[in-house]
């Protein structure tokens, strides 16, 4: 969710003529919907915890989710997920 690193190096590696490879660009499964959050809860699953003590949505990551969530509508993609669009 944080690319400020993408913003400050793309001038430069368009300039050396680099490429980028992003990783992480869903934010390792923090962005879901409400609904998905939901399942997640009922069925015990959770999530990953490496970089964070609760697999559970920040309020921001909820915010975030929110949003992502009315552009898939808009676009008519089925998933928020990265290749199910």
């Amino acid at each position: 969710m944080q690319r400020s690193f993408e913003r400050d190096i793309i001038p430069m590696a368009r300039h050396e003529g680099l490429a980028l490879a992003p990783w992480d660009v869903v934010a390792g499964g923090r962005l879901r919907t409400l609904e998905e959050e939901a399942a997640r809860a009922a069925s015990g699953e959770g999530g990953r915890t490496i970089l964070t003590d609760s697999w559970q949505q920040t309020d921001d990551e909820k915010k975030m989710s929110a949003a992502l969530e009315k552009v898939r509508q808009d676009v008519g993609a089925k998933s928020l997920r990265v290749g199910t669009c």
